[in-house]
């Protein structure tokens, strides 16, 4: 066998690492097995040399000994270099300098052949079976790569056949031959064992490949079993988890103040929690399955179903926002009126409905029972005190003059009071639609110093009840507004008792009326905390609110707003810079012409 290239060639493919995987092993056993061959080597000629001493000269066997023993360290010191840096050099330049190595060995031992030849026959039997026993034995070491054995073998036999068939006699003759046939079967010998060794060393790479390819396939097994586990693991913690949401949302449709009510496509009833079947007044099972119509009444369910159909062909998910009022009908045949709200919904392929439904009986019955009161309240309150209220301004109007200052001042505290009240009244009346207060009286032109001073005077007992102080600075320009004087004053307290709210105790609230471009504005300031931003930005709306401790009343807040704005004017706050509020309330003006009356 040639030596390869492969060992100093890089791995281009699987072919190729494999011959160079298989040199490499290949040189590694000849330098594994070389150490105890050295000490036979060492052995067999001294042997040689002690058996040759008097059938050759003794010169010869010195030098030739000395020889032996130089080629034999050479051969040591390269199995040492070889064991102490075996990446110093390729496979290939290892394995040629093994062959070299054992060249010069078998050349040694070849020359044996020529040069200690002795005269007798019994050493040259000696000699004979000397170089045949060590190229035997040789054979087994060298075999790994076939060109080292034959680096041994030919120049070890082949000499001593040369040197036998050149002596005289049949027996070297014969001798010969044998040696000849002998270095032919050691040779095929060799060859034979080299591919042994190559095979069985490829079988122990492809069993190694298997190994690890068995490896890998055994750690990618335990990676899937792993990530299974786990997988199933989290399976299990998503079931838990939507097990445990399931009853939480059970558990909250179960306790909702609202009936939910879900239909499929075809309007059968899927599911009612338990206050949508109180209000219906049945049990879960006696409307599983069962078409939605039968908690219609039956004169309307002609109009349900025209009613959903509508809203289908629309499309969308909210089909009805939460507030219709509609009919229902309960187990006892009782129609009452009930507030729903309906939304599609798709589960997978299937869509339905939910339903969100709310019994109003009690309400309804409420606001009847408010309406009747309000309208009594409006009819037994309003009319005598609007009568109260005409007496009172025509004393004050006609009656004045006859009256001493102190009887008049009185006259009118009383006609200020009066219009408290009747202002007080109308807010109790408007209380639900503070936004839509209307301006009932009659609308004519009106001083809005006098209107101010006339609000300011009808606050003042509020204002002393808090300990604060009101203090009016009128225009030096006599204005002209042209509106309802209930309503303005109305609008006018709001703004002031406002005011007296958020006034600290011992402070003086602000009352003062100037002129702008076109506009009269009666402002009211205040020396408090100025509201919060989030306060400032719904304070004129309907709901209620509380700021700094303090219960404020946007519902009249929102009236006076709708006053202004019915009067073409605005109502507004601020925040002033040097710490307090600013209520503002701005009315179209006019300075008064002669002969107009305010």
């Amino acid at each position: 066998m040639a030596l390869s290239q492969a060992g100093d060639a890089p791995e281009a493919g699987r072919a190729l690492t494999g011959e160079a995987d298989l040199l490499r092993e290949q040189v590694h056993l000849l330098y594994a097995s070389l150490p105890p061959g050295l000490v036979v080597t060492l052995i067999n000629a001294s042997l040689l040399v002690v058996m040759e001493w008097r059938a050759v000269p003794g010169p010869r066997l010195v030098v030739w000994l000395v020889a032996m023993a130089v080629v034999t360290l050479a051969r040591y010191r390269l199995t040492e270099y070889y064991r102490s840096t075996p990446h110093a050099h390729g496979t290939r330049h290892w394995a040629r300098y093994y062959t070299i190595a054992t060249l010069a060995a078998g050349s040694v031992w070849g020359a044996s052949a020529l040069w200690l030849f002795p005269r007798a026959l019994l050493p040259q039997v000696f000699l004979f079976f000397m170089l045949t026993a060590m190229t035997a034995a040789a054979v087994v070491s060298f075999a790994a790569i076939f060109s080292v054995a034959l680096a041994f073998v030919i120049p070890v036999l082949a000499p001593l056949a040369l040197r036998l068939s050149l002596a005289d006699g049949r027996w070297h003759h014969a001798m010969g031959v044998v040696a000849v046939l002998f270095m032919a079967v050691m040779l095929l010998t060799a060859r034979r064992i080299e591919r042994t060794i190559a095979t069985s060393l490829r079988l122990r790479f492809d069993n190694r490949t298997l190994i690890a390819r068995l490896q890998d396939e055994k750690a990618a097994i335990h990676g899937l079993n792993e990530e299974l586990r786990r997988e199933i693991a989290a399976r299990g913690r998503a079931a838990d988890e939507l097990q445990e949401r399931e009853t939480y949302i059970r558990a909250v449709l179960e306790h909702v103040e609202e009936g939910i009510v879900t239909v499929d496509h075809e309007g059968c009833l899927r599911s009612l929690n338990r206050e949508a079947l109180r209000i219906f007044g049945y049990e879960q099972d006696e409307l599983l399955g069962s078409h939605f119509s039968q908690l219609v009444p039956l004169a309307e369910r002609a109009e349900y179903a025209r009613f959903l159909e509508t809203r289908l062909e629309r499309g969308g998910k909210r089909l009805a926002g939460y507030g219709l009022e509609v009919n229902g009908l309960r187990r006892d045949g009782t129609v009452f009126p009930m507030e729903l709200g309906l939304s599609a919904m798709s589960v997978g392929a299937q869509r339905g409905f939910v339903v969100v439904t709310r019994d109003v009986s009690a309400r309804k019955r409420a606001e009847r029972f408010k309406s009747d009161l309000v309208a009594t309240l409006g009819h037994e309150i309003k009319t005598p005190l609007t009568s109260a209220l005409g007496s009172l301004g025509l004393l004050t109007e006609s009656g004045a003059a006859m009256l001493s200052a102190d009887d008049a001042r009185l006259l009118r505290i009383a006609r200020s009071n009066m219009e408290r009240l009747a202002r007080t009244v109308a807010a109790l009346l408007d209380v639900d639609n503070p936004s839509m207060a209307q301006v009932t009286g009659v609308l004519a032109p009106l001083a809005l110093v006098g209107l101010a001073e006339d609000a300011v005077m009808a606050e003042s007992e509020y204002a002393r009840a808090r300990d604060v102080r009101l203090a009016f600075d009128p225009c030096s320009h006599a204005m002209v507004v042209h509106g309802d004087r209930l309503s303005l004053l109305r609008a006018l307290s709001v703004l002031l008792t406002h005011a007296i709210h958020l006034a600290p105790a011992c402070t003086t609230v602000e009352v003062a009326v100037t002129f702008e471009v076109g506009f009269g504005v009666v402002s009211i300031r205040d020396c408090g905390t100025a509201l919060p931003k989030d306060a400032r930005a719904r304070l004129f709306d309907v709901q209620a609110d509380y700021v700094q401790g303090v219960a404020l009343t946007p519902h009249g807040l929102a009236a006076a707003r709708a006053i202004a704005e019915k009067h073409q004017g605005t109502v507004g706050y601020e925040a002033r810079e040097a710490g307090g509020s600013l209520f503002f309330l701005r009315l179209p003006a006019k300075m008064p012409k002669v002969g107009d009356r305010a």
